[in-house]
């Protein structure tokens, strides 16, 4: 068997980020239509309007305070279908990859609620932003070492093979063998170096969704459930 890394996203990947966010922005007494939205950064209809998306960081910062990364809710299926690849598989490794900086111990509050260890994080502070790396390159290839290695499973809520999870700006320094991921520009990178994607379908990713699926590199779902299936196909099985 052929061991496997995925590296899976959380925001808008895994979990709902939009919906939290409009209960935030509510919260705020600014309330939004809401949707999906057709930008990125929400400069769009529903949202904060056509090309305002400038205020979306001061909005997001704001959003955080009210804990925003705590109400996300992982999309239907999507916490049986990541069991199902790491658990099903006993080669394949998953690890949560986010690029977030501004969570505070939140992931770590939010990981341990779904039964995820938190002491399995690579801290960010002391490694990402260590001089020696300012870049995140090395704190990637050591993510994959212990990923692929199967050393997640230090902490007591963590199963043999478990799911481990860090802070990383540049996943693909982690040359992973899978990203599922919703971030048009992340996509783009890492379509561009050749790795295998499954695409979070949204209106702002049409265009990676179609370019994911036109060049053979990847897949797009809606569904959590369609996952694991489709991750067999672009990365074979491993049972």
């Amino acid at each position: 068997m052929t061991d496997r890394l995925i590296a899976i996203d959380l925001d808008n990947t895994f979990a709902d980020y939009t919906t939290a966010f409009a209960d935030c922005l509510a919260q705020m007494g600014r309330p939004v239509r809401g949707g999906d939205p057709t930008t990125y950064d929400f400069g769009c209809d529903g949202w904060f309007g056509e090309g305002n998306g400038d205020v979306f960081p001061e909005f997001h910062s704001r959003a955080v305070m009210l804990g925003l990364y705590l109400r996300e809710r992982p999309y239907p299926h999507a916490r049986r279908a990541v069991d199902t690849l790491t658990f099903d598989h006993p080669a394949w490794h998953v690890a949560f990859v986010t690029s977030r900086r501004d969570d505070g111990d939140d992931t770590a509050r939010w990981m341990l609620g779904l039964g995820i260890d938190m002491s399995l994080e690579f801290d960010y502070a002391n490694q990402c932003l260590d001089r020696m790396d300012p870049t995140g390159m090395e704190l990637g290839r050591a993510v994959s070492e212990r990923a692929r290695s199967g050393r997640w499973s230090m902490g007591l809520l963590c199963e043999p093979n478990g799911v481990g999870w860090c802070h990383l700006p540049d996943k693909e320094s982690l040359e992973a063998d899978l990203y599922i991921e919703d971030d048009p520009a992340m996509l783009d990178r890492l379509m561009d170096l050749g790795l295998p994607v499954l695409v979070r379908r949204h209106a702002y990713n049409t265009a990676q969704c179609e370019r994911a699926e036109q060049s053979g590199l990847g897949l797009a779902f809606e569904d959590w459930a369609d996952v694991p299936e489709m991750a067999e196909r672009l990365i074979g099985g491993s049972r």
